[in-house]
């Protein structure tokens, strides 16, 4: 195609250059306006059209580059990643094969291994990129009940989660085929974490031939963080598998004064991780691990015969075949701020927290839930009414003020906070209480 050769790099280049610095000066989360789309034209716009599709895309979206986006589990990557994941595209290397993207298998091994190091992992441990949390919760529960290697016993698997496992867990039990009857919610505390001693007789009264338990570290709703070496001193007691979702909670692996929240994950039987949550790259980004190479390769590995190079495929592992090179994305915003940074970063916004619970508690309106693990907070007014924390939520993403989710825990509104950018001060936070005082007035 002529348009392929002729592509005008310079200033398209400086068109999206100018755009992404824009995307980054975002100083509101909910977009002002939404732009008409249009249909797909017959004939070529050319350097218009796609200047065109970058302005209304930027001016539609959500501006998770402002401080004052606190409501989700989402902010804008590192500039590095947004560019090198530039890179990636137009490289567009594909993991399924190592002569399909040579460079990026190597810098994925060498990812797997230091973070893997740095959560304190044994080098038994062996691990894959995924495509985000549900995949990666996905792989590691389908090596939990057999993998490639045992389908046929896959019916009499039980499975054992707390409260506050993130719902990729049960859309994983679906998918594998554990009977409903088979999933288990072990009861536990107000923040959801299992209660351990309800686990190990929950454990004891199942019949089931496979029994795996998912712990969590950094729940969703409330970065609620588990005992994870009280669940693997019990699962191993009941010869059971243990899965550590820590999609939020693995940036701990960079923490400086938090590490003892990792405790135990070694002992797990399979963990995976979310750098696109709090390691500032863009979605999807996963990395999965299984303790025991030797079981890793028995329970996610398939031959591909498209390739007969002999070559160690980064294809084989796993449940997907053609992958991007996310690996390169990561290692590129950690060369560039350097791990000390991001520990620094991570410890900032768990402390950060700590100071708006303390702010919530002395407020006369506002009085959060829970003390925090993490850097997530929940909330709610002190009258618990939840027609104004409604109408409150809805002033919120109307005036451009600091924002949070709405969100519903055991069958009660509350707002939740999560603070990852790195411009979100306590100014930003006393702005959203105060934002949160007027709308109730």
């Amino acid at each position: 195609m002529e348009a392929f050769r002729h592509f005008p790099f310079e200033t398209a280049g400086e068109i999206a250059t100018a755009m992404i610095r824009r995307a980054y000066e975002a100083t509101q989360f909910s977009p002002a306006a939404q732009p008409d789309i249009g249909a797909i034209p017959d004939a070529g716009e050319g350097i218009e059209g796609l200047t065109e599709v970058f302005r209304c895309f930027l001016t539609g979206s959500a501006g998770l580059a402002s401080p004052g986006m606190m409501g989700h589990m989402d902010t804008a990557p590192h500039p590095a990643a947004a560019f090198t994941d530039a890179l990636v595209s137009a490289v567009n290397n594909n993991l399924l094969f190592r002569e399909l993207a040579p460079f990026a298998s190597r810098v994925e091994e060498m990812v797997i291994g230091d973070i893997g190091a740095r959560l304190g992992l044994s080098a038994e441990w062996a691990g894959t990129f995924a495509s985000g949390g549900s995949i990666a919760n996905l792989t590691a529960l389908f090596a939990a009940v057999g993998g490639f290697g045992d389908v046929d016993k896959r019916a009499q698997c039980a499975l054992f989660l707390p409260e506050c496992a993130h719902v990729s867990i049960r859309k994983s039990a679906a998918v594998l085929g554990i009977a409903a009857s088979q999933v288990h919610v072990v009861s536990g505390d107000a923040l959801g974490r299992a209660d351990l001693s309800s686990l190990r007789t929950a454990l004891r009264a199942s019949g089931a031939r496979r029994k795996v338990v998912v712990g969590i570290l950094g729940s969703t709703v409330h970065g609620a963080v588990e005992d994870i070496q009280g669940l693997a001193e019990i699962s191993r007691a009941h010869d059971a598998w243990l899965h550590v979702d820590a999609i939020h909670g693995g940036a701990l692996a960079f923490s400086h004064r938090h590490r003892e929240l990792l405790r135990g994950l070694d002992s797990a039987d399979s963990v995976a991780v979310g750098p696109q949550k709090w390691l500032y790259v863009p979605r999807v980004s996963s990395i999965v691990w299984v303790k025991d190479r030797d079981r890793f390769d028995r329970e996610l590995s398939v031959e591909l015969p498209y390739s007969a190079t002999g070559e160690a495929h980064r294809g084989r592992w796993g449940l997907q075949g053609s992958r991007r090179a996310d690996a390169v994305t990561l290692w590129a915003v950690l060369r560039y701020v350097g791990a000390r940074a991001v520990g620094d970063q991570v410890d900032r916004t768990i402390d950060l927290a700590g100071d708006f619970w303390r702010m919530l508690s002395s407020d006369r309106f506002l009085e959060p839930t829970h003390v925090p693990d993490l850097n997530l907070l929940c909330f709610r007014y002190r009258d618990n009414d939840e027609n104004a924390m409604r109408l409150a939520h809805q002033t919120l993403g109307a005036y451009g003020a600091p924002w949070v989710s709405l969100s519903r825990w055991r069958e009660q509104l509350i707002l939740r906070s999560v603070l990852l950018s790195p411009s979100t001060n306590e100014t930003h936070l006393a702005r959203l209480i105060e934002s949160l005082h007027r709308a109730s007035s």
